[in-house]
This record gives C-alpha cells, structure tokens and sequence, in this order.
C-alpha cells in the first residue's frame, strides 16, 4: 500500500548447508577400492562424517548436452556410501589428536566400490565402477568435468524424543528457517510495505560468490 520509498519488511534465510562435495576428476582406485576425491563445503566437524551411511545427489551435464539427475542413497533399496575410519585397536595415535585433526580434510574421500571388472588388469575396480555408471545412467568419465555432486548424511528427516517435539535431520537448522520465511510471506495478505522473502545462497561459506548476499544482487533487484 506504501511506496518502496518508505521501506521494506524483508526476510532472509539460507538455504545451503555443510556438505562434502566432489571435484572435477574425482574417480580414482587404491588398494583394490575405487574412490571418490572430495572436499568439504562449509564449516564441517569432519570426524562426524566418517562410517555415516552418505548419499550422492546432483546433477551431470552430459557431453550431448543433457542433464542426468543424480539420487543414490535415499531410497530402501539403494546402495549408501562412507567414508573409512581406523579400527580403534588400530588408532592409537588417532585418539591422542585434537578433535579438528582426528580426520583430515584429505581423508574425506568417498569409498565408490570394491568389486573389479572381470578380465581387467590394470584399475578393474574403477572400470567395474565406471561399467556401472555406464550402464545405469549414461555416463562416462569425462562426464565428471561437468557435474555437481554432494555428498550428505542419507536418510530422512525424523520426529525426535519420546513426545516426538523435534525433528532430526540433515540441514534442519537451515530448513526450518527457510520454511517458516517462505510460508510467512505466502501468508501475508495486503501488506502496508513491500514485502520480501530472500532464500539465499553460499551463507556456510560466507555469502560470498555472486549468489551469496555479500554480491550485488539485492541492492540491483531492489533498485
């Protein structure tokens, strides 16, 4: 009812969260597994990630120009993934570690598979990975140049405690608050000022980047 002149009633919540993502070339084999190379997005307590049953989503964009949707991990009967830790009779020196050194950053690669491709002798587990990934979606190697791949907690999100009054999920802390901005200004009818709802980007990393909110791009859109 008012002009934008007289101000704004603005939301803003984030909508990413702490993950784990895949690089570019990431497919490579040691000692007769096959691995996923990754680093970590956001502030991560990367000794919480390892022996998690994890999931894979994204999206690869093809070399003809098509998009491959990627969901492992989530349905009963999909297969999950992890990330390998010590033995505890084996971890001695582990233990006596700070907690922000227990797990290296450059130990948080992705277990991808163990079974090798018959009549293979050089990398068969890779290639027996890389005959699935052919066979299932498509794709081949160089694909990974072109995809985005985010590796999280599989599962879904749960009802918590006895009297079930609170919900346990990955990204919850995020989500709860993106909800709740979206349903309120779906909600706001015949407001006095403008009205905005921003669900934005790159806040784990922070805001930074051309969708984060440190860029122009709110200050362009309202002007």
């Amino acid at each position: 009812q008012e002009p934008l002149e007289n101000g704004m009633n603005i939301l803003g919540a984030h909508i990413d969260s702490p993950r784990i993502d895949v690089k570019q070339n990431p497919l490579y084999e040691n000692e007769e597994l096959a691995y996923l190379d990754t680093h970590y997005y956001g502030g991560i307590k990367k000794y919480q990630w390892v022996t998690l049953p994890l999931a894979l989503h994204g999206v690869v964009a093809k070399k003809d120009g098509s998009i491959v949707e990627i969901n492992i991990g989530e349905n009963e009967d999909d297969p999950v993934f992890f990330i390998s830790d010590l033995l505890i009779h084996l971890s001695a020196e582990q233990m006596e570690k700070k907690a922000s050194k227990v797990i290296e950053g450059e130990a948080l690669d992705l277990i991808f598979g163990s079974r090798p491709l018959a009549g293979e002798e050089k990398e068969a587990v890779k290639a027996g990975v890389m005959k699935l990934l052919a066979e299932q979606y498509g794709i081949e190697e160089e694909d990974f140049l072109s995809a985005e791949l985010e590796v999280v907690p599989a599962g879904k999100a749960r009802e918590a405690g006895l009297d079930r009054s609170m919900v346990l999920g990955y990204g919850q802390d995020d989500r709860v608050c993106a909800y709740t901005a979206l349903q309120a200004i779906l909600k706001c009818k015949d407001p006095k000022k403008t009205c905005m709802t921003i669900l934005t980007d790159k806040e784990e990393t922070g805001s930074d980047g051309n969708t984060g909110l440190n860029s122009s791009y709110l200050p362009y859109f309202i002007a």
